[in-house]
């Protein structure tokens, strides 16, 4: 710690940086300022320029090329050449003049280091290709690169051992500079991989026919979160972060969470569970609640659900899971409908059965199989209750309106073939009353 100290100390002294000042003038002098110096650096700046005006142009003209084979190939490659044009490109420039200066026995250090660095710069491109966010990727390939030129001028060591140098204490420990860093280029590239991989992943799933839209996206979702919060945890553990503390502090937040989002966590594992044991998905036509209608989307928190008006209905997921819900097209989509009908007394009640059977083959969504059926429930009132039963596989199209054609059937028969329809009829008594008989004042007869 004290040699550390000294370290510091030593290079913040005037006199020390008055020393540093020197060499690197008269490293400059021996290696930059002088003609074969100035020769190698004008080769590579012209090297610079002329690369990226033809790799400018080389990507316009690909740009504008009809695509071939097939259009994931023509981006490939275009992508390709906008990323690799130019180190490639100079990788070329600066290959022929290391040729020219090794035919004539000159020296080239700059050249060789300029190669060193174009080499580096494209595999750093390559590396960093797999970053879809252009800022970030940049941002990695520029300090990559940077480590690298420090690398090659050799000053790479020194800068590490003085960030190490500086140190600071954080709750009784020495931490460094240079440990900072590392932990959190550690974080980042496990976070990176982390996302690397998720990608891969959400790609597969996706690629899936035999997994539904939704649970696709849930899968991503969960697989994505598990993922990322590994990998950080890992991180943490391996630039040696006691992670302790964090599951204590995990523990208490996930309390709090807990009772304060109840209701949303729940409605978040019913729709897990939903979407696993595939009771209810999209298509279905279910009741809830004396509502019916067809389920739009599965959400991770609620269902949409779609009625004959055109309302759509936002069903918390818990409901569905708590509640009784009937599911017209859970196992099969046929449905059978009750249609009420009565007939006078004094009709043929065997007729208006057969003729309330064949209104109901008439209608074209009524299944044949199986066949309608007329039921005789029993004596009303005012008529013979009798109840048609149909079959039809397309609940999600209406049933109102099915029961509508099978009634207005039922009518034209029944006109036809004169069955009666009755209406409710009650029988009036009249008792006489004889006169002298002992009745309230108010309705005493007149004398």
């Amino acid at each position: 710690m004290e040699d550390n100290q000294a370290l510091v100390e030593n290079a913040l002294d005037p006199q020390s940086l008055l020393g540093l000042v020197e060499r690197l003038v008269l490293w400059a002098n021996q290696h930059v300022l002088n003609p074969d110096s100035f020769t190698q650096l004008a080769i590579i700046a012209t090297g610079l320029l002329v690369t990226y005006a033809s790799a400018k142009k080389i990507n316009a003209k690909l740009a504008g090329l009809e695509p071939f084979e097939s259009v994931k190939v023509h981006s490939f490659i275009t992508a390709a050449m906008y990323r690799f044009a130019i180190p490639v490109l100079l990788l070329v420039w600066l290959g022929v003049f290391t040729g020219l200066y090794l035919y004539l026995g000159l020296p080239y250090a700059l050249i060789e280091v300029a190669v060193i660095l174009t080499l580096a710069w494209a595999v750093i491109r390559l590396g960093s290709s797999a970053i879809s966010d252009t800022f970030i990727s940049k941002s990695v390939a520029t300090f990559v690169w940077s480590i690298a030129a420090l690398h090659v001028f050799g000053l790479l060591v020194p800068l590490i051992g003085f960030l190490d140098s500086m140190k600071f204490q954080v709750g009784g420990h020495d931490i460094s500079v240079f440990d900072v860093v590392a932990s959190i280029i550690t974080v980042a590239v496990f976070l990176w991989l982390a996302l690397l991989i998720t990608r891969m992943l959400e790609a597969r799933i996706h690629a899936s026919s035999e997994i539904s839209k939704t649970t696709q996206v849930l899968i991503a979702k969960v697989l994505k979160i598990i993922i990322i919060v590994g990998a950080f945890l890992l991180a943490l553990g391996t630039v040696g972060i006691d992670l302790t503390a964090f599951v204590v502090f995990g523990g208490a937040i996930g309390v709090g969470l807990g009772f304060g989002l109840q209701k949303i966590f729940s409605n978040l594992v019913a729709g897990f569970i939903l979407l696993t044991d595939k009771s209810i998905k999209p298509g279905d036509t279910i009741n809830i609640a004396g509502e019916y209608g067809k389920i739009e989307t599965l959400g991770a928190r609620y269902v949409s659900v779609i009625t004959r008006d055109g309302i759509e209905h936002l069903v918390p997921n818990e409901e569905l899971i708590t509640n009784r819900v009937e599911n017209w097209s859970y196992s099969h989509a046929n449905v059978r409908l009750k249609i009420p009908v009565g007939v006078h007394y004094d009709c043929d009640v065997h007729e208006a059965i057969e003729l309330c059977k064949k209104a109901a083959n008439n209608v074209k969504r009524v299944l044949a199989h199986p066949q309608p059926a007329c039921l005789l429930k029993g004596f009303g009132d005012s008529s013979v209750d009798l109840e048609i039963r149909i079959w039809i596989k397309d609940p999600m199209n209406g049933c109102a309106n099915v029961m509508n054609e099978v009634l207005l059937g039922v009518w034209d028969l029944f006109h036809e073939k004169g069955i009666q329809i009755p209406y409710p009829q009650r029988d009036l008594h009249l008792k006489s009353v004889s006169k002298g008989a002992n009745l309230p004042s108010n309705l005493e007869p007149d004398s």
